[in-house]
């Protein structure tokens, strides 16, 4: 028993120290992570403006964010609350996304919009979508409809930039001057027959879907005209990337050239690449306009699917989209996601990146201080607070013109979106709107005050 006990009191302390050195240990491991996850939440150093997003500079190692932007590479949106009044919000009529101008000779803004017809749902767009005209005292809205459908069914997705140099405001849209093959009235609702599984009542789609178009005028309020300027399958190769196009954005620089950008996707299902964005060039927005021939963006590049872009340019001459950011490998990191936006900027128009954080998110602050979920947020279209000149930028040796520069807005004033807090697009019981989001530079200007010496005049 002795010897025991000898044995027993000469193991206890070695026990005991073990038993210390095991937790001091995994407090050491604890803390390691713990520090090693601070670390990797504090703002990555950056060594170039690029890691800016172009949208801010690099100093002494961080970013510096141009107004309007916010986040560690200065890619996300720094909006402010969310008032549900702001934008165009009908009760009756879906809308999906516009963008306004304001002549200088007005004191209104005059918004370009997407509405569904005849009271019907977005997803019977291919029906009944057409262009229609709001005014507002104020650029966020809210916006009162005039009466005026600009483009009657089908004309889908407008985006208006404007007066170009020699004074001309343009409207981009999908679609042509063919009427819709099966307008359907949902003043009494929805047909029952014009649900998923009677394919939206669509049967073979309007015949100018796929096809961009542009209307001009010299007054907001018309007289329009307008042509086709990216047919549908061009090449008659219905496997190509962009055998159907859609979703146009547009830049004017100061020479005329306008730096399209617009969604294009495959004809063929057994060769659909999912969504992508391409680039078109033309001399003078009248002239020809010219597809490049490799898109800038796919879901091949790891970041899921790209639609709705919007582009524009900045003070520096750098080039920028914004886009509706879709399925695997979405910048949100939701795959399920059907209201991320994506930014994406460029030195050249040749070769864009895309920022590693979301532009925005489904989730939303009210104006109350509660949050909320967007269960739908795309169409992102913005207007800008000072100095847009024709809606574009510096010319580049890519866009082949050496005229002087025009200079441009860095602050961003509102965002617009279509967007819905119930349901979801294919959703026949859903009412979307274009709502309306601040940034947050109030501080630049006086509320509902723009600059008067661009395509916002």
């Amino acid at each position: 028993v002795p010897t025991t006990n000898t044995a027993t009191m000469i193991k206890s302390p070695k026990s005991t120290m073990a038993r210390v050195w095991v937790q001091v240990w995994v407090v050491v491991a604890v803390v390691v992570v713990i520090l090693l996850a601070a670390a990797d939440a504090r703002p990555k150093p950056c060594h170039s403006d690029s890691d800016c997003s172009l949208l801010g500079v690099c100093t002494a190692g961080s970013c510096v964010c141009d107004a309007g932007w916010t986040g560690s590479h200065c890619s996300q949106m720094d909006l402010l609350p969310m008032n549900v009044t702001h934008g165009y919000v009908n009760a009756t009529y879906s809308s999906w996304g516009g963008r306004p101008v304001k002549p200088a000779s007005s004191s209104l803004y005059h918004l370009f919009v997407t509405e569904i017809a005849s009271e019907c749902p977005l997803i019977l767009f291919m029906n009944n979508s057409q262009v229609v005209r709001a005014v507002s005292e104020n650029p966020e809205g809210p916006f009162r409809s005039t009466g005026d459908v600009v483009l009657p069914p089908f004309h889908h997705n407008p985006t208006v930039v404007g007066p170009t140099p020699d004074g001309y405001y343009l409207l981009y849209f999908i679609g042509n001057n063919e009427a819709s093959s099966n307008l359907i009235d949902c003043t009494s609702g929805p047909p029952p027959n014009c649900d998923a599984k009677h394919h939206f009542c669509r049967g073979g789609g309007p015949l100018s879907n796929g096809i961009i178009s542009m209307a001009w005028s010299r007054s907001v309020t018309g007289p329009w005209q307008s042509r086709v300027v990216l047919p549908f399958n061009a090449s008659g190769h219905g496997s190509d990337w962009n055998c159907h196009n859609n979703n146009p954005g547009a830049v004017v620089l100061s020479n005329g050239t306008v730096v399209m950008v617009y969604h294009g996707g495959s004809c063929s299902k057994a060769s659909n690449g999912g969504e992508s964005l391409g680039i078109a060039v033309a001399p003078h927005w009248n002239a020809s306009y010219f597809r490049r021939p490799v898109p800038i963006v796919t879901p091949a590049h790891g970041t899921g699917n790209h639609e709705d872009p919007f582009m524009w340019t900045d003070h520096r001459g750098h080039w920028h989209i914004v886009s509706h950011n879709q399925g695997s490998g979405n910048v949100c990191r939701d795959s399920s996601s059907h209201g991320c936006g994506a930014h994406l900027f460029s030195q050249d128009t040749y070769h864009w990146t895309v920022s590693a954080e979301p532009a925005y998110t489904p989730h939303v602050t009210l104006a109350n201080g509660t949050t909320a979920k967007l269960q739908t947020r795309q169409r992102p279209q913005l207007l800008f607070a000072d100095g847009e000149r024709y809606g574009g930028g510096a010319p580049t040796a890519s866009t082949a013109s050496s005229a002087a520069a025009a200079p441009l807005g860095s602050k961003p004033l509102v965002l617009f979106n279509g967007a819905s807090f119930v349901g979801n697009n294919p959703d026949l019981d859903m009412t979307t709107h274009t709502f309306a989001f601040r940034f947050n530079t109030s501080s630049l200007l006086p509320r509902g005050v723009l600059s008067h010496n661009g395509p916002n005049n």
